[in-house]
């Protein structure tokens, strides 16, 4: 039974979308700088009122984490879609939440690792929130990932109420920069801050993204700033969207 959650998603509304599979993903290019050309996509959980009107997933992704088998369970559907319905032959980011892994842990076992392991084209996106638990979940899934031979990138750095844990920070393959840094660029301790994340990821050897890209303006910041790729809603048109 799901429990009295503190999100605007109500439990009927929850319970109508897992039992009728109200879900889908929308794949969002993620484009080479130096080429202009599709490097990548990222695949993410899209959900849906009965009615057929859009959820916000934040919200749905709230309201599961009261129940942690029903936010595994999702999890896991999501990420299954989400393989099946991708684009051929590029890489694929997924995130994975670091609380519905930690439900069967680094155990063999896990069905979110036996679903992903092995398949070399796949990077695995991690976030971290404000519970310092988060980092050592985070870690965790990013060491079980990457003894399987997947590549990791660290989403949402930078985003407003979030942490930063250097033990990831510093082990992951890809660095992705919140689009709250276009927001504030223009204020000086923020870009001293970015400019400083840019050099450490060059000079270990990690690739950087830059999220939130919706404009002209904000690509010639993302070429300012020396970053490998972008991502963003200036690519809208190519947008791919699956319903289930």
């Amino acid at each position: 039974m799901l429990k009295e959650t503190f999100s605007s998603i109500d439990n009927f509304t929850l319970y109508d979308l897992i039992q009728n599979r109200r879900f889908g993903v929308e794949y969002q290019p993620i484009i080479e700088m130096k080429s202009g050309e599709i490097a990548a996509w990222e695949g993410l959980a899209r959900f849906y009122e009965s009615s057929g009107d859009a959820l916000r997933p934040d919200l749905v992704f709230e309201a599961l984490h009261a129940d942690e088998m029903s936010l595994f369970n999702m999890e896991y559907q999501m990420k299954w879609l989400q393989l099946t319905s991708a684009p051929v032959g590029d890489n694929l980011f997924l995130n994975i939440d670091p609380h519905a892994f930690a439900l069967f842990g680094g155990d063999e076992r896990n069905p979110l690792l036996e679903l992903l392991k092995g398949k070399s084209h796949l990077v695995v996106e991690i976030i971290e929130n404000t519970d310092a638990s988060d980092a050592l979940y985070s870690s965790g899934m990013g060491k079980a990932y990457r003894d399987h031979g997947l590549k990791i990138a660290l989403d949402d750095i930078g985003a407003p109420n979030s942490m930063l844990s250097f033990d990831v920070l510093l082990s992951v393959d890809y660095l992705k920069l919140d689009r709250s840094w276009i927001k504030n660029k223009r204020k000086d301790n923020h870009e001293h801050l970015l400019h400083a994340l840019c050099n450490f990821a060059r000079a270990s050897g990690k690739k950087l993204i830059l999220e939130g890209v919706e404009n002209e303006a904000d690509l010639r910041f993302a070429q300012h700033l020396g970053v490998d790729y972008v991502q963003g809603f200036l690519y809208r048109e190519l947008f791919r969207l699956e319903r289930h």
